[in-house]
């Protein structure tokens, strides 16, 4: 269970779930290991099973470290602009590491797609990875008794989709976040930003908008200074992705959402810079 923690020093009634604790340090770390692990029991993948994914970095993190379990070679291709720590961190994993242009990344991914020993992890079409999620929403309701509203960004969309089934059942209202310069789940084009994890090059297939009662825009300097504000505020090293998250419950706020909103952070910032 990861923690959930008070920023009520920031904004009155505001929790923040810290997606970011666990090996592989972001939020993928609840659906791809089980995902692969799965697979591998299955015997649809073994060993000798060469994995690849297609993604922002993050992913390509929980990837390399399942891979590394289960003993098998894996290849993270990832836009240039990709955070070099966290690329640093993905080959320290074991994995090789592809950066290409973002306009080029679906030529290289298909390159393994095409390899019958391979297996690529397609976490943009993939529904199986939602109901992993689904697992956030449950200890939320463990942790904390009265909850209004749950912030998710949205990369894959995989996880405000699983955070979603778990908890609009219980009146509890749940909002997608994505950059105000690619806004692709409003049917905007996607353009250059700078909230690593969020909005992708390539299109998601999972996020359906009848799962969550709106989806809000953050500008990608916003991200960051908001997340510079709770480093000041509470300590916490969270990531721009979410700072997008918490600038988003600012403005919920600010509209007249009233009670307790937990902001979903995915990842810290080491491994955005």
């Amino acid at each position: 269970m990861t923690p959930l923690i008070s920023a009520q020093s920031f904004m009155p009634k505001l929790y923040l779930k810290i997606e970011y604790n666990n090996p592989s340090l972001s939020i993928k770390h609840r659906s791809i290991p089980n995902q692969i692990f799965s697979l591998f029991r299955d015997k649809i993948i073994t060993s000798r099973t060469h994995l690849a994914i297609l993604t922002a970095g993050s992913a390509g993190a929980s990837v390399a470290w399942a891979a590394r379990q289960i003993d098998c070679d894996s290849t993270v291709v990832v836009p240039n602009g990709t955070s070099k720590n966290l690329v640093r961190y993905i080959k320290w994993l074991g994995a090789e590491v592809i950066c290409t242009e973002p306009s080029q990344v679906m030529t290289v991914i298909k390159k393994f797609q095409d390899d019958h020993a391979c297996k690529v992890v397609e976490q943009l079409s993939d529904p199986a990875f939602i109901p992993h999620y689904c697992e956030i929403g449950d200890e939320l309701l463990k942790q904390h008794s009265d909850i209004s509203a749950v912030i998710v960004p949205a990369g894959t969309a995989a996880s405000v989709m699983g955070i979603s089934r778990a908890l609009r059942k219980f009146g509890i209202k749940i909002y997608a976040v994505e950059p105000a310069e690619a806004p692709v789940l409003q049917g905007g084009s996607w353009g250059p930003h700078n909230i690593p994890g969020l909005a992708p090059p390539v299109k998601t297939k999972l996020f359906d908008p009848k799962g969550v009662d709106s989806i809000i825009s953050v500008p990608s300097q916003k991200s960051w200074d908001t997340a510079a504000a709770i480093l000041g505020t509470i300590g916490e090293p969270i990531g721009p992705s979410s700072g997008a998250a918490i600038a988003a419950a600012q403005q919920l706020r600010e509209e007249g959402l009233s009670g307790d909103i937990v902001a979903i952070c995915p990842s810290q910032m080491v491994t955005s810079l």
